[in-house]
């Protein structure tokens, strides 16, 4: 040993070796700092570790284009040894991505890939691609409407003023298709125990399109504030009603009735303060063939919340038509021009034939002093004339003469 100690040449290799080890060492190191003495001295075990729910990123221009079909995380497997892939898969320092720096707006499909993974381990990445569609970004303004939720648990009576928004639009972005489909931008509040005033700090901002469906965009803000008065106006008015067309032959109206006549409409006081009456309801007495009751819905005017009772009915009564003549009717006569006589040529005698259409007891209760008849002579001279007779009478009877017309002689 002394011998080889003292020989130059034992000492230039073994130099040498020490040497060839350490930059060897130096050159590893820089290769990989996280790699280990098992390099060196290998353990001679793999392990697999798997990662799940690791969120994918995108590389991209955020602010000029809209990515569709990433998902928002992927599964990663690691293979290699134990000592790098126990931290590795512990520790999560490694970053999963796609890159769509260089795209178009279209469809493509692009490679996931990662980085900050050591090179010792072999990787796979479940997908390992995915199919996307890059669009142009659209940034646009909306107002925003509210939609209250469980508003049939309000008090009866309970009216609800116009909503005050804070902000009143918002900010909606999103790729040029789906932003071009906006129909509806709500605010959802839910009145649900609330009483003297509706108000939602933080409603959440939802975006539909005209089927209702929400839209998949952004929105800015993404809640707003609302205050909703309530109020709780009432005013009591009556319902009215016309009939239209007339009944069958050989049907007389006896009666018509409405139930309820008055019925009570909710809402703020400056719309009730002008509605006198509400109904306008229309019954068709051309489809009356038996005593009917027939049920409406009380038409709501404009702005009217509601109506107590919503519906009204009335009652049609008919009954077989039923007639009754007077004879000898007298034809008065009025505005008889100064100084001129008139006589009847037809009817001679100046009277008439009266026939009363109605139900039997209605018709068994009137009498010839219920009608009057009479033909008015203003604006006519000396002369023959056919003057038409004007005849008054109960409004709910129908009645014809049997002559339409007098004629008439003024000298």
């Amino acid at each position: 040993m002394d011998r080889w100690l003292k020989s130059p040449w034992f000492i230039r290799g073994l130099s040498l070796l020490l040497a060839v080890l350490l930059y060897t060492s130096v050159s590893l190191d820089e290769q990989n700092t996280s790699r280990s003495d098992a390099t060196f001295f290998p353990s001679g075990s793999n392990d697999v570790g798997t990662v799940n729910n690791v969120p994918l990123q995108v590389m991209m221009d955020q602010e000029k284009y809209v990515v569709q079909g990433i998902p928002q995380s992927v599964n990663v497997t690691v293979e290699g040894p134990k000592s790098v892939v126990t931290p590795t898969v512990r520790q999560r320092n490694f970053d999963i991505f796609v890159d769509l720096t260089e795209l178009q707006p279209g469809e493509h499909t692009v490679p996931i890939q990662h980085r900050g993974i050591s090179n010792q381990l072999s990787v796979n990445i479940e997908p390992e691609e995915v199919h996307v569609q890059i669009e142009e970004r659209l940034r646009e303004e909306f107002p925003v409407d509210v939609e209250l939720l469980n508003k049939n648990e309000l008090d009866d009576g309970v009216v609800l003023g116009e909503a005050v928004m804070n902000p009143e639009t918002v900010e909606v972005t999103g790729s040029l298709t789906e932003v071009s489909k906006v129909a509806m931008v709500k605010a959802i509040v839910d009145v649900k125990d609330m009483d003297d005033q509706i108000r939602a700090e933080n409603a959440p901002v939802k975006v539909y399109d005209e089927q209702g469906n929400e839209l998949n965009v952004f929105v800015y803000p993404s809640s707003v504030q609302v205050v909703i008065p309530v109020d709780g106006g009432t005013k009591k008015v009556p319902v009215t009603f016309d009939t239209i067309h007339e009944l069958p032959d050989g049907l007389s109206l006896e009666s018509i009735t409405l139930q309820p006549e008055e019925v009570t409409l909710y809402g703020t006081e400056q719309v009730l303060q002008d509605i006198e009456n509400v109904g306008n309801l229309e019954v068709d007495l051309s489809q009356i063939t038996k005593d009917e009751t027939i049920e409406y819905t009380v038409p709501l005017p404009s702005g009217v919340i509601k109506a107590d009772p919503a519906t009204v009915q009335i009652t049609v009564d008919v009954e077989d038509t039923q007639q009754r003549t007077f004879e000898n009717m007298d034809i008065q006569i009025v505005n008889i021009p100064e100084g001129k006589e008139v006589t009847f040529i037809e009817p001679e005698n100046g009277t008439f034939e009266l026939t009363v259409y109605g139900t039997e007891s209605q018709i068994e209760n009137i009498d010839p002093d219920d009608f009057e008849a009479k033909i008015d002579l203003e604006n006519y001279f000396e002369g023959e004339f056919s003057v038409p007779i004007i005849i008054d009478g109960p409004e709910d009877l129908d009645y014809k003469l049997n002559i339409e017309k007098a004629r008439i002689r003024l000298e």
